[in-house]
């Protein structure tokens, strides 16, 4: 294997972009099945459900619970979209390194962000899976920046 380190960046980047596609994706499910109340299970994240029993005592509008997933599902699908784009340009060295750290940089304050919201409206541990994402995506970077290449480089 010449380039151990280059594999290990591409599924750096591999599971960013299955695990921002995946999130994404329950997200939109639930966005639809909240929207169209529907009682879809499948790949259903139930997070409109979870907000709304949480943002409940701010009486805020019907709509703002169905809002926030809609806004989180956009953050992770462009969070996607960044780290497919980067997995398909980077070549290793310099080559689609823009992209790399374009994506690599979204990462981290979507779940900072994620985290900040959590903590603010909960107040409890419910964050801590947002404080292991964002642990992971600061991780992200010091592979893709100290990890060479090729073995022995």
């Amino acid at each position: 294997m010449a380039q151990p380190g280059l594999l290990l960046k591409r599924l750096v980047l591999t599971v960013g972009a299955v695990y921002f596609a995946m999130v994404a994706v329950t997200n939109v499910v639930n966005f639809i099945a909240s929207v169209g109340h529907f009682h879809w299970v499948f790949l259903n994240s139930g997070n409109a459900a979870y907000i709304a029993s949480i943002a409940k005592v701010y009486s805020w509008p019907v709509w703002a619970d169905n809002g926030v997933v809609l806004v989180a599902a956009l953050a992770e699908g462009f969070g996607a979209y960044l780290f497919i784009r980067a997995l398909l340009g980077f070549r290793g060295g310099v080559t689609g390194m823009r992209a790399v750290w374009q994506a690599l940089t979204w990462n981290i304050p979507v779940w900072l962000g994620f985290i900040i919201g959590t903590e603010f409206f909960v107040a409890y541990t419910s964050e801590s899976p947002f404080r292991e994402l964002l642990i992971i995506a600061l991780a992200m970077p010091v592979i893709m920046a100290v990890v060479p290449d090729r073995s022995g480089a």
